[in-house]
């Protein structure tokens, strides 16, 4: 399958890699991970009582905004799919490469770690304790035909709509963000194949297109809920803008991608207060997170190589190019580690912020580490290196390891 006609499409900038993604990308993965390390801690921090204002309940609460690692993962995940699109639109086969290279990169990984995730969490569900105090371990023997389709598509957050669940289950619940990223994906798809002369004013479109449905259906009472439509593509739309801005914009399409960022961040303020759903609220704090991180790829754009260059940042940058192995593996193994640890005595907000976040991410490290190295390597798209070696043009795309999911474009 081809794409329509490229004539009249801009020549593509000599390179768009963003050469800190990987710190970033690092940076996101240690935010998740220390975010699911601290489940099971007292939480004992309160606004109005002062008493409770110690050193690990603030340690605590700190950490519990660590949640920003999911919208700054959204918006490398726009920026990346963009660069993707970007280079596939003036390839006459880009369609079928474009889906061929997503569906490599991401379901074979996938389907191995839900299959040790199931052996995993069946074993810990035989441990009594376990079963009972660890919420986050699914009970697999109850899924449904259309709760494994939905796992095993990565369709789970809007699929159950379809097949009459109440809500959405996971085999590993952080795999709510891979939904999201497949329906990306198939959108950013057909825009290579309807919008390839207008790649980014298609985009525009979706993204407009996207802020209006999310508040006429919620006028109207329609729980958009694990549809792109609910508001997640604005996160990553933001990413879209920022591959735009930099690699095509002049100085005054900088001005005015910072002034849209601005006003996006305005948005998720205003519309927080007028919201009373929790789902709601927090998708605003993501859309305000994911506007402050994509102005600031945008503006510091110029220290990008300093960075990526930074010793302080290789480790970082290490976790960053695993990041889909560490999205994978993580969860089950940090959560049942920090439950075991809560049932063993060590729950207070000080102990957890001490012991329980750091044994948890060195624990973290290994597994990660060998599902990359003898099963991610494997799905892994030929890099540009490889690509500039057999002697093509500096035209690859950038590498995409997006909410967690590290794919090559």
């Amino acid at each position: 399958m081809s794409n329509a006609s490229t004539s009249d499409v801009p020549a593509r900038p000599a390179d768009t890699r963003y050469l800190s993604f990987d710190f970033w990308r690092g940076v996101a993965c240690l935010m998740l991970l220390c975010y699911h390390s601290i489940f099971y801690a007292d939480r004992a921090w309160s606004m109005h009582d002062r008493e409770t204002w110690t050193t690990g309940s603030i340690a605590i609460r700190v950490i519990g905004w660590l949640w920003i690692g999911v919208p700054m993962f959204f918006v490398v995940s726009g920026y990346c799919i963009a660069g993707s699109i970007d280079s596939l639109r003036r390839k006459p086969t880009s369609i079928r490469e474009y889906f061929a290279r997503r569906i490599r990169r991401i379901y074979p990984p996938l389907w191995i770690m839900l299959g040790i995730a199931i052996t995993f969490t069946g074993l810990m569900n035989l441990i009594p304790a376990l079963a009972t105090k660890c919420e986050q371990l699914p009970r697999v023997t109850e899924f449904s035909i259309g709760t494994w389709i939905g796992n095993f598509t990565a369709s789970e957050a809007w699929l159950h709509r379809l097949t009459g669940a109440t809500e959405a289950t996971y085999v590993m619940p952080n795999s709510w963000t891979l939904c999201y990223e497949e329906q990306f994906y198939a959108i950013a798809g057909l825009i290579l194949v309807c919008g390839a002369k207008r790649l980014f004013s298609a985009a525009a479109l979706v993204t407009v297109l996207t802020l209006v449905a999310r508040h006429v259906c919620r006028s109207m009472g329609i729980d958009t809920h694990g549809f792109f439509i609910d508001g997640h593509w604005l996160l990553f739309a933001a990413g879209i803008l920022v591959y735009h801005t930099v690699n095509y914009g002049t100085t005054k399409h900088k001005v005015v991608a910072l002034g849209v960022l601005a006003t996006s961040m305005v948005y998720g303020v205003l519309d927080r207060r007028m919201q009373t759903d929790h789902f709601q609220r927090h998708l605003d704090e993501y859309i305000f997170i994911s506007s402050i991180f994509a102005a600031g790829l945008i503006v510091f754009r110029k220290w990008d190589r300093w960075l990526s260059e930074l010793w302080l940042a290789k480790p970082i940058a290490a976790c960053g190019r695993m990041s889909y192995s560490i999205y994978l593996t993580h969860y089950l193994l940090v959560v049942v580690l920090s439950c075991g640890l809560a049932m063993a005595g060590i729950s207070t907000d000080g102990w957890v912020a001490l012991l329980v976040v750091p044994v948890c991410i060195v624990a973290a490290m290994p597994p990660a580490a060998l599902f990359h190295k003898y099963v991610e390597k494997r799905f892994m798209n030929a890099p540009a290196a490889k690509a500039k070696a057999s002697g093509s043009t500096n035209s690859q795309p950038p590498v995409v390891r997006v909410a967690g999911v590290g794919a090559s474009a």
